[in-house]
């Protein structure tokens, strides 16, 4: 294999041997929501403050990935992890901050998921008791 017929481990399209590219579209789950809207806000150089990174970059992040990671991790978990290593790397944001915010956002999902299933409990014994 010479160098320009050599490949990494992203460049998967056509590739004998790995499964098809699945192309059927989704429904976006509202993280996969954030995740995209975060790029356009740190790509914005019209916004306060400036551009924080461009498309470039997160395709650098993606493309560092280890191979278990690519093929393990979904496209915006791709786009995801680039973010954080890019803003992570720019000094915009500490891993210790990261796993502060991580830690309020898992207490603010398990309270919302009690008070979602509250009442699921109590309807599965026959309702109210006496």
């Amino acid at each position: 294999m010479n160098e320009l017929t050599a490949t990494a481990h992203h460049d998967v399209g056509g590739a004998p041997g790995h499964e098809p590219i699945p192309r059927e579209q989704h429904a976006f789950l509202p993280w996969e929501l954030r995740v995209d809207a975060l790029m356009w806000i740190l790509g914005d150089a019209g916004r306060p403050g400036g551009r924080r990174m461009t498309v470039d970059e997160l395709r650098r992040g993606i493309e560092s990935l280890s191979p278990d990671q690519y093929r393990s991790l979904g496209y915006y978990e791709k786009w995801l992890t680039s973010l954080v290593a890019i803003m992570r790397e720019k000094g915009i944001v500490s891993g210790a901050e990261l796993r502060k915010r991580l830690a309020e956002v898992t207490i603010a999902h398990e309270g919302e998921h009690a008070l979602e299933h509250a009442g699921d409990e109590h309807a599965q014994d026959g309702g109210d008791r006496a």
